[in-house]
Parts: structure tokens; C-alpha cells; sequence
């Protein structure tokens, strides 16, 4: 090493010449390129060798000075602390500010204030301090008030108060210049925020201080994930689009009204991009229902809906992995990334996904959506393939135009939840089988069967457990109540309903037992009950109209609410979720909750087929009543006709054949017209066409329909004729 670095304050490893940065010179003029190259070489001769600086002038043809002087250029260190290298040999680079020495005397004829700011930094260090102060807002003290993002403009004017509060004369730099040195104050709070880039990203909001934190240039995580279902993402987006509801009120007008803006919730999968299940949540916040119901579809097969909208159809290969590959059927996945969403952070949740997915769990910090970037960017894309394209769209920020009109417009053209839910499902099955950037052209699709063709292999629910019905339910410890003295039989209360079963309507023994029963969140018609020591005890049934109709947890929850607040009430002998539909289609003119709320039992109601089921059951009451009715009125007429002849005796013993009376007769004969039996195979044939999707307990069981209205007619007919009259006169 030459003697002239030791005096140089130099790192020793900076002087290696290896170890600087190329410089490309592809874009340099001829000129240029050669007045480098002659520089450089003079730069390597004095690093690397011996060689004197004569002979070193003699070889490139530089002066003495001009070689020091690149010398001292190359081993100088930039604002970032990085040392210069060959860049200092670049013709016109910069190595370092200009310094000025004195202050220009404004008689002079030409003006020049070139470095005069910095000048004055110099010389007044407080004034430094005073800017960088007053815009980062770096002074502490609690009896400071100052504004929290401060202007060039407000700062530049108590720039100049400070000035004269440090004693510059109004001839002296910066009031002798026109701008009042504006634009060098501006200039330098440019240039140095670069060395405050945090108290930037403060005054510029959380959002900003979000990004600064938690984005950077090192390699993503998510770059690593390589097997499908090795980790997925979650979360919740409101659509960007009004939606309307069509209902009639109680006298018969139709009504269409907006109702709350609707949430898609999304699972996807980070190493093929691949959205795996989805829900839509018609609350005004979603919650623990909907995160559980959007983790199911993500694991039961998926199946493509009967589209009713013109022109929407499903792209080829469209689809989901569940029912494409068998290997994703019932699959699940090892670690799910959320935020800390209040709906995220329930015990409930948390117990699915730990117990009986067996996932880890990934928070990630308080609002850093940028840990989950692939589902983000999947809601963005699904908003301007699908939803931004409604005429009842809001777009995508307050500015856009897109939203004008968006409420009259979904009034306009009825664009109501059916119409999303079957548009939601064509937009994402569709997203699937597109190519994807990420995948480098492949799909979602194509990447996902192409990873379990290379051998990988995916974690699924053991097909025991693989009951619809009872996938994610919860758990509840009941006290089974009733008295043997009384003549209560046993039975238990969960939600202000009864539920009992033929065998625990016997066990007396039961009494105050306490039982544990697994509850079907979707369906709560019946639950499951088992004793203490984990063994099944038996399905136990709701009482009354609770039993018959399927309705969900949330629909129980509000109807004994509105209830208990005496805002609707209904009879024991009727339907509850019938009466609260009229309720609330009577009150959701004037509130948009109720709306949502009607949207939603209606959609349920669609899905379990109720309303067709209900009305196949009335016209077998109807008709069953109807022949009931020419049964009594056949009796009547008989009656009627005996009692004219004024003359039981016609009647002949051989007609009777045995019967006691003419009324024991005609019954005996209505009744072995077979009217019952194909009674009962209609009402059979309704309950198998009608059977619920999704349920092990249809709503009509031929083990539970009351069938035997004839030979109850006749039973009782014969009991009056007995005890009561002796006699067929009417």
C-alpha cells in the first residue's frame, strides 16, 4: 500500500479496488468512453502497483494532479456511506456538494448564490436544526403544539422568523434575494429526507408507516411455498357494488330496495394462486358464522350452480380443486395466514382451525394487509373482471364515476343477491382456469394438478368425519331437566327450544344428567347428545314447529330476540321462520338491516327448498281435508235420506252385513277405497322428491307424518255412534 493512503482516513477494505462497483459504459459518447478508460487504467496502475506516478503519467498520459485528484475522488464516501470507487472517474459526475466560502456583496454586477444556503447552515447550525425540527417533528417536548404535516409554505415563512431572531440583517442572505431563499429551503428538505425516512412516512399517515415497515427488497416468503395447500390465505372484502332485494308486503305490493353493501370472504392458496372456497356474508360486519361457513366450502366438493342470468356461463375448465382432483376432496391445508379481524379472534375459530383442521396460525401485526398480498390481489382482480362491471357498482374510491347512480341502478335493473351469488361463483371458478402471471402463464388449475402429478401429497379429513352435517359444529354441556312425580318425561333446553327423543322420553334415570350435544350451526331442527364417558346417547329432536322446518343458529337467535322484545310474536302451532320473514318484510321498508336480514332467510330458504316442500305439504292437507269433508258430508246425506223414509227397517240386515248401523256402514266402506294408502304414497313420494340437500332429517319423514286421518275419522265416528246415539236419525 502506497505511503499516500496513511494519511487518508480510509477503511482498509475500501481500498481494495476488486471489491467497487462496475460501471456500465454502454451508454457513454466515444469521447467519453475513452476519457474513462484512460482514467481507469491510471486508477488500477496506482492501486495495484508500484509503479511511480511518472511513469504511471507517461503510460495514460494524465498530469500528476489530475491522477491525485481522481485518486481522492475515487476513495471518497457518498451520503449512503459508501465509498465512491469508479465512479469518481465518470466525466461530469458529482462527487460532492459545492462550498461556498463567503457570501456575495450584492453590488457586485453579476449575482451568484450558488451554495449560499449551505453556507448559512454553516455558519448558523441552529437554523439546521430548526428545519429539520419543525418538519419531522422531531422535538419531544409535551409543551410543543405544532402542526402535524407542516407546509413548505408555513415552514419556509418561520424559517425567515428564526433568521431575524438570530440577528440576519434584511441585507444580508436570505432577504437579499427575490425568493427569500423559498426554494432552497424546499430543495433541502427534499434532499435530506432521505436520511428521516420513517418520520416522512409518520407525517404522511399509518398507511404509509405501514408500507415502510413491513415492505422491502428481500425475498418473499410466499416465493418458497411450492406444495398445494402448504399455506393459504384469508380475509373479508366488502364488494364494491349495491345490491337490491325484491319482496312483497303483506297486502300485495312488490317492493324493490338496496340493501347493505355485501362481504366476499376467500380462501386461497399461495402456491398456486388457486381460490379454494369462498362466502358471502350478507351482515353489516361479518362474523365467526361466516368465517366457519367460508372454511367449509374451502374443504366440501365443490359443485356449479344452475345459472339463471343470460350470457353468464362458466369458461371451459372452469372450477374449483375440490372437484377437480380427488386429492382435494375434503383437503386441508397446514398454516392459514388472517388478520386480526374481531371475527378472527374467536375462541371458536381458532379451535377449528387448531383441533379439528389441525393448521397452524399465522396473525401476522395489527392492519398489515401487505403480509397477505396474494388474496389482496385477488380481490382487486375480481373486482374489475366482475364487479366493477355492474351498473350498480360504487368503484373503487370516491372520485371514481363509475359510482354514479350505483343505488338508482340496482333498483333499476333488480340486480338482487341471487343474481351476485350466482356471479360470484362464475367470476371465481372462471378465475381458476385463467392464466396467471405468477404461474408464469399457467392457471391455477394447471399449476395445482401439476404439483400432485410430481408426487406431492395433501392432508384430508378422514371420510368418517366427513358428515356435511356435522363438519365445524359446536359443543354444548346440557342438564338434562324433568320430574317422575310430575309427569314431566325428560328432555333439555338449548336457545329457549325443547329438545327430547322417544328413548330419552323413557329414561327417567337421565334426570339431572348432564350431557354433552353437538350442534349443527346451519340446521337446528336436531342435535346429537353424548353422555359423559364420550359414548353416542342418540339424536334429539326440537319440539313443535322448532322440528319441522330447518333454520339456522342466527335465525334462532333473532327470531327469540325480536321476540323477546315484543317486536313480532307468533303462535305454538305456527311455523317461526315463516312468521318472521312476514315480520320482516313488513318493517324492512324503513331499515336496511332488516332487508339484508330478509335477503338472507330468503336465500336460505331457496337453498333448503322450504317454501316448496311447505307447499306440498299444504295441498296434501288440503286435499286430505277435502275428502274428509265429503266423507262427513256422504254420512250427512245418508243420514238425511234414512230419516225421510221414516223407516230404519228397510234397511236390510245383508246390507249392513254385521255393522250396527248404517253410519258404521258408510265409513267401512269409504275407508276400504284405499284413500289412505295412496294418500300416504303421495305424501312418500313428496318427502323423497322433496328431500333437503344437505340434511339427514328431511323435513317430511314417513315414520312422522300423521297419515291415518281416515281411520281416525272412523274410530271416532264409531266411538259417538256407541256411546252417544243408538239411533241414525239426523
Amino acid at each position: 500500500m502506497r505511503n499516500y493512503f496513511s494519511e487518508k482516513s480510509v477503511a482498509e477494505e475500501d481500498l481494495d479496488i476488486s471489491t467497487w462497483s462496475p460501471v456500465y459504459t454502454g451508454e457513454m459518447s466515444e469521447h467519453e468512453f475513452q476519457l474513462f478508460r484512460k482514467r481507469k487504467l491510471a486508477i488500477d496502475l496506482f492501486f495495484n502497483t508500484n509503479k511511480s506516478v511518472s511513469d504511471i503519467v507517461k503510460e495514460t498520459g494524465l498530469n500528476k494532479t489530475e491522477i491525485y485528484r481522481f485518486v481522492n475522488r475515487c476513495i471518497t464516501y457518498d451520503n449512503t456511506n459508501k465509498i465512491i470507487g469508479y465512479r469518481g472517474l465518470i466525466p461530469n459526475f458529482k462527487v460532492g456538494n459545492y462550498s461556498r466560502k463567503s457570501f456575495q456583496n450584492t453590488n457586485q454586477e453579476i449575482l451568484n448564490y450558488s451554495g449560499s444556503f449551505q453556507l448559512l447552515l454553516q455558519i448558523h447550525p441552529d437554523l439546521k436544526t430548526f428545519l429539520l425540527e419543525e418538519y419531522f417533528n422531531l422535538n419531544t417536548k409535551k409543551s410543543s403544539a405544532r402542526e402535524q404535516k407542516i407546509s413548505i409554505k408555513n415552514l419556509h415563512r418561520k424559517f425567515l422568523q428564526e433568521c431575524r431572531k438570530m440577528g440576519i440583517k434584511p441585507n444580508e442572505y436570505p432577504f437579499n434575494t427575490t425568493s427569500l431563499a423559498r426554494k432552497s429551503v424546499e430543495r433541502f428538505i427534499k434532499d435530506i429526507s432521505n436520511q428521516y425516512i420513517r418520520e416522512v412516512a409518520r407525517n404522511n399517515g399509518g398507511q404509509a408507516t405501514m408500507l415502510l415497515n413491513n415492505t422491502n427488497n428481500t425475498i418473499s416468503s410466499n416465493s418458497t411455498i411450492i406444495r398445494p395447500l402448504e399455506r393459504v390465505e384469508f380475509d373479508g372484502h366488502k364488494i364494491d357494488a349495491i345490491f337490491a332485494i325484491v319482496y312483497q308486503t303483506p297486502e300485495g305490493e312488490k317492493i324493490i330496495d338496496i340493501l347493505n353493501r355485501v362481504w366476499l370472504l376467500s380462501v386461497i392458496d399461495v402456491a398456486s394462486r388457486a381460490v379454494i372456497g369462498y362466502h358471502l356474508s350478507l351482515n353489516k360486519e361479518y362474523s365467526k358464522e361466516d368465517v366457519k361457513k367460508c372454511f367449509q366450502s374451502a374443504i366440501i366438493p365443490w359443485e356449479p350452480k344452475e345459472l339463471s342470468i343470460p350470457g353468464l356461463k362458466y369458461a371451459k375448465n372452469a372450477g374449483f380443486p375440490s372437484n377437480k382432483f380427488s386429492e382435494a376432496e375434503y383437503a386441508v391445508w397446514d398454516e392459514v395466514c388472517y388478520d386480526n379481524a374481531k371475527s378472527h379472534l374467536s375462541k371458536e375459530v381458532k379451535d377449528i382451525l387448531i383441533k379439528q383442521i389441525g393448521c397452524s396460525i399465522n396473525m401476522g401485526p395489527v392492519a398489515v394487509p401487505v403480509r397477505r398480498p396474494i388474496v389482496e390481489r385477488l380481490f382487486k382482480t375480481l373486482e374489475e373482471n366482475g364487479f366493477h362491471r355492474l351498473p350498480s357498482t360504487t368503484g373503487s374510491n370516491v372520485m371514481d364515476n363509475r359510482r354514479n347512480d350505483a343505488e338508482k341502478n340496482a333498483v333499476k335493473f333488480s340486480i338482487s343477491i341471487d343474481s351476485l351469488v350466482e356471479l360470484c361463483d362464475v367470476v371465481i371458478a372462471n378465475y381458476n382456469a385463467a392464466p396467471h402471471d405468477s404461474n408464469y402463464g399457467f392457471s391455477p388449475l394447471e399449476i395445482f394438478g401439476s404439483r400432485l402429478e410430481q408426487g406431492v401429497t395433501i392432508s384430508q379429513i378422514p371420510s368418517e368425519d366427513r358428515n356435511k352435517i356435522n363438519l365445524f359444529p359446536i359443543s354444548k354441556v346440557c342438564s338434562i331437566k324433568g320430574n317422575l312425580q310430575q309427569g314431566r318425561r325428560p328432555y333439555i333446553h338449548y336457545k329457549n327450544v325443547r329438545y327430547t327423543s322417544p328413548e330419552l322420553s323413557r329414561d327417567f334415570a337421565m334426570i339431572n344428567e348432564k350431557i354433552t350435544i353437538l350442534v349443527n350451526t346451519d340446521d337446528l331442527r336436531t342435535v346429537i347428545a353424548y353422555r359423559k364417558d364420550g359414548s353416542e346417547y342418540g339424536v334429539l329432536t326440537a319440539s313443535s314447529k322448532w322440528g319441522a322446518t330447518p333454520h339456522s343458529l342466527k335465525f334462532r337467535d333473532a327470531i327469540n330476540k325480536f321476540k323477546r322484545l315484543r317486536y313480532f310474536s307468533y303462535t305454538e302451532g305456527e311455523d317461526p321462520l315463516d312468521a318472521f320473514q312476514a315480520y320482516l318484510e313488513i318493517n324492512a321498508i324503513n331499515n336496511k338491516n332488516l332487508r339484508n336480514l330478509l335477503a338472507e332467510v330468503k336465500g336460505y330458504k331457496k337453498r333448503y327448498n322450504i317454501d316448496s316442500i311447505t307447499l306440498e305439504k299444504k295441498k296434501v292437507v288440503i286435499r286430505v281435508k277435502k275428502e274428509q269433508q265429503d266423507l262427513q258430508q256422504a254420512v250427512i246425506d245418508e243420514r238425511k235420506a234414512i230419516t225421510n223414509t221414516g223407516d230404519q227397517t228397510t234397511i236390510s240386515n245383508d246390507l249392513l252385513n254385521g255393522h250396527d248401523t248404517v253410519h258404521e256402514l258408510i265409513l267401512e266402506e269409504r275407508s276400504s277405497k284405499n284413500i289412505r294408502n295412496q294418500t300416504t304414497n303421495d305424501l312418500v313420494e313428496s318427502s323423497d322428491s322433496l328431500n333437503l340437500e344437505n340434511n339427514e332429517n328431511p323435513v317430511l319423514r314417513k315414520d312422522t307424518l300423521d297419515l291415518d286421518h281416515y281411520e281416525e275419522l272412523v274410530r271416532s265416528e264409531k266411538f259417538k255412534s256407541k256411546k252417544k246415539r243408538k239411533s241414525i236419525t239426523y
